[in-house]
C-alpha cells in the first residue's frame, strides 16, 4: 500500500527516464546546458549541438552575454533540433564545482519549467566532467523532485496538473551509460521521494496529524516494504515505566504512541538504533509559548517525520544495513491534567527529573525511547533525531544542523556524508562540565540547564540515558 502522504506535494509524480542520443536529438520542451564561468573550452561538449542552430551558444560565450556565473540562466528558443527552448545555467568557477550545485541548478530549472507550463525537460548526464556520472544523476533527480515540492493539499483550488512538469530525461552520452544512470536516477527519486514524505508529514496540521494518525502512515510504509511494526499505546507505555513519555502526555485528549520499526537488510550484523522526536503540537506547555512562537509548532515532529522518511529511503533501496527506529508520539497541551513546572518525574530508567520547564519536553520523550531502544534492541550505534532546542538556531542559524557524539567515527560520517548531500553538520561540544547546569536538589537531574549553552545541556541530559560506552 502506498503511503498516503507519499508525492504528496509533486503533482503529477514524476516520471524519471535515461536516454542515450545526441544533445540535438533529443526530443524535447526544455533541454537544460551547464557553463563553467572561468572554462571556455567547455563549449566542446556542446560543439554538435551549436552548428545546429548557427553556433549561437559559442557567440553568447564568446561576447560575455553568457557568463556562467553560478545560477545565471538564458532561455533560447531555437529550430533545427530536437529541444524547442535551451536553457543555459550557469555553474559559477569549475573549482568551487559540488554535487549541490547540481540539485540547485536542477531545482531552479524545474521551477522554470512550471513556470511556462511545459511537462518535460531534460538535461545533460555531466559525462564531460571529472565527477562521476550516477553521483551527478542521483543529485539531478533530488533537484528537480525536492524543488518541484508544494504543499497545497487543502487549496481548493490548484493548478491544472496538465500543466505541470511530468518528466525528466537525463540524455546519457552513450548506449553503455544507461543502465548505471538509470540506477542512480532511481536512487535520487527515491531519496528525493522520502524526504518530500517527510516534508508532507512536517507540513500537515494537527487537526490532522495526530500520534494516532502517524503511527498510521507509519504502518502504511511497515506495509508497503515488508518491515516488522509495533505501535505502544498507553497501557503499554505505564507497563514499561515510560513516565516522563506519559507526563508530556498527560495534558492532551490524544493518546501518546511509540512506533517501532525493524528493518533487517544484514542479518547478523551491526544494528543502527534511530529515535525521533514526535511532538505533534507543542503548546509548551504550562510555560506556554507565546502565540507567534507556537503557529507552527505542529512542526514539532520534524524528527519522527525525517526518521519514518528514512526508513522508507533505506527500504525501498533494500540497502544491507539492520536499522531499529522508535519515534515516541505525543501532543505537548495545557490542561488540569497536565504537567506542571517543579514536578518531579521517574524516566524508565529510573532515574527521577525535576521539570524546569514544561516546554523542555522533546528531550523527556527521547530519554524514555533512549532507553527503550537500548533495553530490547541493544543497537551498535544510536542516533537521536529531534527539532530540539531554538538554542541551536542562535548559534548556527538555519544553513547547517548540530551533531553531538561521543564518538569521532560517527561524527565524521555524518560530516562527510553531509557534505556530499548539501545536508551539512557542525559539531558541537558534550564536556562534561556542562552536567554541572543539570545538577538537582532535589531529583536525580533537572531537565534544563539554563540560558548558556542550550542545545549542549540538551545533548548532555539525553546522555544520562544512554550506557556509557555506546555510541
Amino acid at each position: 500500500m502506498k503511503p498516503k502522504f507519499l508525492n504528496q506535494g509533486v503533482e503529477p509524480i514524476m516520471e524519471v527516464q535515461v536516454v542515450a542520443k545526441t544533445l540535438q536529438e533529443a526530443e524535447t520542451e526544455v533541454l537544460v546546458l551547464t557553463v563553467f564561468e572561468d572554462d571556455k573550452k567547455q563549449i566542446e561538449y556542446l560543439s554538435g549541438l551549436d552548428e545546429k542552430i548557427g553556433n549561437r551558444l559559442a557567440n553568447l560565450i564568446e561576447s560575455g552575454e553568457v557568463q556562467g556565473k553560478y545560477r545565471e540562466f538564458t532561455v533560447l528558443h531555437v529550430e533545427g533540433i530536437g529541444a524547442k527552448r535551451l536553457l543555459i545555467m550557469g555553474l559559477g568557477k569549475k573549482s568551487d564545482f559540488s554535487l549541490d550545485q547540481i540539485r540547485s541548478i536542477a531545482a531552479n530549472s524545474a521551477r522554470y519549467a512550471r513556470r511556462i507550463n511545459v511537462r518535460e525537460m531534460a538535461i545533460h548526464d555531466f559525462s564531460h566532467l571529472d565527477v562521476d556520472p550516477g553521483d551527478c544523476a542521483t543529485a539531478l533527480v533530488e533537484g528537480v523532485i525536492l524543488g518541484m515540492y508544494r504543499f497545497d493539499k487543502y487549496k481548493s483550488k490548484k493548478k491544472n496538473p496538465e500543466k505541470l512538469l511530468q518528466k525528466i530525461k537525463i540524455i546519457a552520452s552513450s548506449e553503455a551509460a544507461v543502465e548505471v544512470l538509470s540506477r542512480s536516477a532511481t536512487t535520487g527519486k527515491t531519496l528525493a521521494d522520502s524526504a518530500n514524505f517527510a516534508r508532507d508529514l512536517v507540513n500537515e496540521p494537527a487537526n490532522y496529524l495526530t500520534p494516532t494518525t502517524f503511527a498510521d502512515y507509519a504502518k502504511e510504509v511497515a506495509t508497503r516494504h515488508g518491515i516488522k511494526i509495533q505501535v505502544l499505546g498507553p497501557e503499554d507505555l505505564e507497563r514499561e515505566g515510560m513516565g516522563l513519555h506519559l507526563a508530556v502526555a498527560k495534558g492532551s485528549e490524544e493518546p501518546p504512541r511509540v512506533v517501532i520499526m525493524h528493518y533487517e537488510g544484514n542479518p547478523g550484523g551491526q544494528t543502527i538504533g534511530i529515535v525521533g522526536k514526535g511532538i505533534t503540537f507543542d503548546t509548551g506547555g504550562y510555560d506556554l509559548k507565546p502565540s507567534a512562537g507556537m503557529l507552527r509548532m505542529y512542526g514539532d515532529m520534524a524528527g519522527a517525520a525525517a526518521t519514518l522518511g528514512a526508513v522508507n529511503a533505506i527500504a525501498a533501496e533494500k540497502l544491507a544495513v539492520n536499522v531499529v527506529a522508535i519515534m515516541p508520539l505525543a501532543e505537548n497541551m495545557v490542561s488540569g491534567k497536565a504537567y506542571r513546572p517543579s514536578d518531579i518525574l521517574t524516566s524508565m530508567s529510573g532515574k527521577t527529573v525535576e521539570m524546569m520547564n514544561t516546554d523542555a519536553e522533546g528531550r523527556l520523550v527521547l530519554a524514555d525511547s533512549l532507553t527503550y531502544i537500548q533495553k530490547h534492541y541493544n543497537p551498535d550505534v544510536l542516533v537521536d533525531i529531534a527539532t530540539l532546542t531554538g538554542a541551536v538556531i542562535m548559534a548556527l542559524g538555519r544553513t547547517v544542523s548540530a551533531v553531538l557524539t561521543n564518538d569521532d567515527d560517527v561524527y565524521n560520517r555524518f560530516f562527510s556524508s553531509g557534505e556530499y548531500t548539501g545536508e551539512r553538520v557542525w559539531r558541537l561540544p558534550l564536556y562534561e562540565e556542562y552536567r554541572s547546569q543539570l545538577v538537582s536538589d532535589v531529583a536525580d537531574i533537572e531537565s534544563v540547564g539554563g540560558r548558556s549553552a542550550g542545545t549542549i545541556t540538551a545533548a548532555i541530559f539525553l546522555k544520562e540515558f544512554v550506557d556509557a560506552n555506546r555510541r
